[in-house]
């Protein structure tokens, strides 16, 4: 997680197109009112721009998409990773880009529109501007002559499961297990908010929060995690667990074994979780996705409240099965920087869009190659169901 020292961008989840894709979303609206979904009204563009609703439903696997033909490709994670074919791809509600640590191909991304106004002056999103938002009123975003000469492109890099809103309180901004003051520069502990976290070998779980932290930049960062934890073949979280973690100020990296309680060499495969000091960024990985080799993930962040509910890491207080709710660390950009949805406005669990424009370069090496604008409208299918974006695109014709 990156230590900021000024006001950060707001934030921060068998592939198939919709029977209505490559037409306007306005022949494919979204479900009724009453399901709490977003709406996809009537949207106006020129007729060289796209829309598409694609199934990203799987919390495993993304689907990809080469913007230049508008046509999903059938690839599996393994031929993602050695292809260039593909721009762009979704899971759920996350968004990458074929380039930097996301893919071998050179894409990358900028924000065009950031639509400030659907935000209040804390960074917190304003109900009524997003529930009364229409896709045809944030069309003008889309257009094919905007000059992107002084636009900043970026390309994926690595992104923690384990996370913090990015919410501000005073001066304070939530960065996950700490806390950063953007008026001092100082950081604090953040013992609010907990994470369920899956074991490298996937079998085991551990309900956990930051204790304690001290900084200082001489001698570097302690931290103490306190688990209770699920052992491998048990139902409920019945031991406790605790990492008395140190990094030096210099960099370098912490790591340890909930199951043994005990402090592993971060070379070792059976690490669960990783305190890391790379620079001024400040991460904590779990043994899975882009960060390691094993099965490990997060789900959260939750408040103590919500966390106590939890009694057990693979299943819901309502005895619903979690273990596909777990994300693995991964590699991100834009989308993730300049987050395209706001959650629960309504208190029921959904997510609304804010419109929010990227252009995209389809090779950043080659000054020609292809760039598009693009927009998220919504992220459910016809009938309601969740996992399905619904994107517009149109290739910029002026650079």
């Amino acid at each position: 997680m990156q230590l900021p020292h000024q006001h950060p961008t707001l934030f921060s989840y068998p592939k198939c197109i919709s029977a209505c894709a490559c037409i306007l979303l306005s022949a494919c609206s979204g479900s009724g009112g009453d399901s709490g979904t977003a709406q996809v009204g009537t949207i106006n563009l020129d007729s060289s721009a796209s829309a598409m609703i694609i199934d990203a439903s799987s919390y495993q696997d993304y689907a990809y998409l080469n913007l230049e033909s508008g046509e999903m490709l059938e690839l599996s994670e393994a031929q993602a990773t050695a292809s260039d074919a593909w721009h762009i791809a979704f899971r759920r509600a996350s968004v990458k880009l074929n380039g930097g640590t996301s893919g071998p191909g050179n894409v990358s991304g900028a924000l065009t529109a950031a639509q400030e106004d659907f935000y209040d002056a804390q960074g917190e999103p304003d109900s009524n501007v997003f529930l009364n938002a229409t896709p045809d009123q944030e069309a003008e975003h889309l257009d094919p002559e905007l000059d992107i000469s002084s636009l900043d492109f970026i390309s994926d890099d690595y992104s923690a499961a384990i996370q913090g809103s990015g919410n501000m309180t005073g001066t304070d901004i939530d960065m996950g297990w700490y806390r950063y003051n953007f008026a001092t520069h100082q950081t604090s502990l953040n013992n609010e908010n907990w994470w369920l976290l899956r074991s490298n070998l996937g079998t085991s779980y551990a309900r956990f929060r930051a204790t304690a932290l001290a900084y200082d930049p001489l001698t570097g960062l302690d931290v103490t995690f306190d688990f209770d934890v699920q052992a491998n073949g048990t139902d409920q979280f019945a031991t406790a667990a605790s990492f008395n973690a140190h990094v030096d100020a210099a960099g370098g990296q912490d790591c340890f074994d909930f199951d043994t309680n005990s402090a592993v060499s971060c070379d070792h495969p059976a690490w669960d979780i990783k305190l890391e000091i790379d620079g001024r960024n400040w991460h904590l990985w779990s043994n899975g996705g882009v960060s390691g080799s094993g099965s490990g993930g997060a789900f959260g962040p939750f408040t103590s409240t919500e966390a106590s509910a939890y009694t057990a890491g693979h299943i819901s207080p309502e005895g619903i099965d979690i273990s596909a709710h777990y994300s693995s660390d991964a590699s991100v950009g834009i989308f993730h920087e300049n987050s395209w949805y706001a959650y629960n406005l309504q208190g029921n669990h959904k997510l609304w869009p804010n419109y929010r424009t990227f252009a995209i370069d389809t090779d950043s090496s080659d000054p020609a190659a292809a760039k598009f604008l693009l927009q998220i409208v919504n992220y459910y299918s016809d009938t309601g169901i969740s996992g399905h974006p619904n994107i517009r695109f149109i290739e910029i014709t002026s650079n």
